[in-house]
């Protein structure tokens, strides 16, 4: 009796019931407030790796608009990725190019996926499955038109400069500079040049000689363009060494590497084919008429240009062909110096003319065949009149692409 007392005092006693309480819903209270900050770091977590896919997303599609390889895309995602948290170790990466999913499934876009591991923490407790983060993000670059003419000296003034009497005209192609300079590309003097857009990436000095016809404003601080060419293979600097006719009289000049350069007087025509230029000048004097056709000069060893006067000067690249397009044509070793074209009002230089590491200067009238005249050089200068367009796929030539804005799209 006394022990069934006892039980009955026991529970009918209230005393300490909120600690009794207290502990035993302690575990509760603390395993959810747990739960909430680790919810809270997984969340953290996510942001983070979604900024590291969307750096690397654009970082890849700045790549691409520049013209990288997919290996070279891969690459400098990863490095981006990386530079914002993502470990290699733990974590996948997938780069996409072009894109396997989404809105923007197209070859001026590309996609980064990555994944990541969660450490659990207080839910270890009561699950043991992998918490697995994902972030994905997409970027794309614009199209910024095709250019005419392409400066891609890095730093000096005026990379691109019209100046003098300059009178040119350009028909659905852009004037691109890629020197970061204040005055990276000028219009100047009497100059009178109408284009659709010219761009730069750095700064821009022109005055009322600059008409635009799609562009409000020249545009400043744009990137920089790809060159074009840079992946042409050279052709060989192979054979033996001619020498080119020193004579007025009229004569046909053959394929072949001519070294020590020399002054062209006189009727001569170039039958088809490559002409290695190896070292000295090749020049052309105020009287001489120059013809030819399929035909691609290539200079090397500090070979380079010097037409003078009012020569007559017919000359047009392959159109087809490894060198398609091609009609003069710098080795990218070459030391400096400045390739000078000066002719008459009728002279038609139809192709590519392509100095990477040399100046060209443009003194005297020159324009291609409908306007088919391109020009890529380290710095390029017109004191001369030319007009030109923009569809020239009939002339060998390929497009020339500038880089637009690249965004974060998805």
């Amino acid at each position: 009796m006394r022990s069934l007392k006892f039980l009955r005092n026991y529970i009918a006693d209230r005393r300490a019931n909120t600690a009794i309480m207290f502990a035993l819903t302690l575990p509760v209270i603390v395993g959810s407030a747990g739960l909430g900050v680790e919810t809270g770091f997984w969340y953290f977590k996510k942001r983070e790796l979604q900024t590291a896919a969307d750096v690397a997303a654009y970082a890849g599609a700045v790549g691409k608009r520049g013209g990288a390889t997919s290996s070279e895309i891969d690459a400098v995602s990863l490095s981006e990725a990386v530079e914002h948290g993502f470990e290699t170790g733990e974590g996948t990466i997938d780069v996409n190019d072009p894109p396997l999913s989404g809105t923007h499934q197209n070859a001026q876009s590309v996609e980064v996926i990555l994944t990541m591991p969660a450490d659990r923490f207080f839910s270890g407790l009561f699950a043991q499955t992998e918490v697995t983060l994902h972030a994905r993000g997409v970027a794309s670059f614009d199209d910024g038109g095709q250019a005419c003419i392409l400066a891609l000296a890095p730093e000096a003034a005026g990379a691109v400069t019209f100046t003098g009497n300059a009178l040119t005209l350009i028909d659905g192609c852009n004037v691109m500079s890629n020197s970061l300079a204040d005055n990276s590309l000028i219009v100047t003097g009497s100059a009178d040049v109408t284009v659709p857009c010219v761009l730069a990436a750095g700064g821009v000095d022109v005055d009322e000689g600059l008409t635009l016809t799609e562009c409000t404003e020249a545009q400043a601080n744009v990137p920089p363009a790809a060159d074009p060419f840079n992946a042409l293979a050279e052709p060989a600097v192979s054979g033996p060494c001619l020498a080119l006719p020193s004579g007025a009289g009229a004569a046909t000049i053959t394929p072949g590497r001519y070294c020590g350069g020399g002054i062209l007087k006189g009727t001569k025509t170039f039958a088809p084919g490559v002409y290695v230029m190896d070292g000295g000048t090749f020049k052309a004097n105020a009287t001489a008429k120059l013809a030819g056709s399929g035909v691609t000069f290539f200079f090397t060893n500090g070979a380079s240009v010097n037409f003078n006067g009012s020569a007559n000067i017919v000359l047009s690249a392959p159109t087809s062909g490894v060198n398609s397009g091609m009609l003069f044509w710098g080795d990218d070793s070459n030391a400096f110096s400045s390739n000078k074209f000066n002719g008459n009002a009728t002279s038609q230089l139809t192709g590519a003319i392509y100095f990477p590491k040399q100046e060209v200067e443009f003194l005297g009238n020159f324009s291609g065949a409908n306007g088919c005249l391109r020009i890529v050089a380290w710095t390029i200068k017109f004191t001369g009149s030319s007009t030109m367009s923009a569809d020239c796929t009939a002339a060998g030539l390929s497009s020339m692409p500038l880089p637009g804005a690249v965004t974060l799209v998805e």
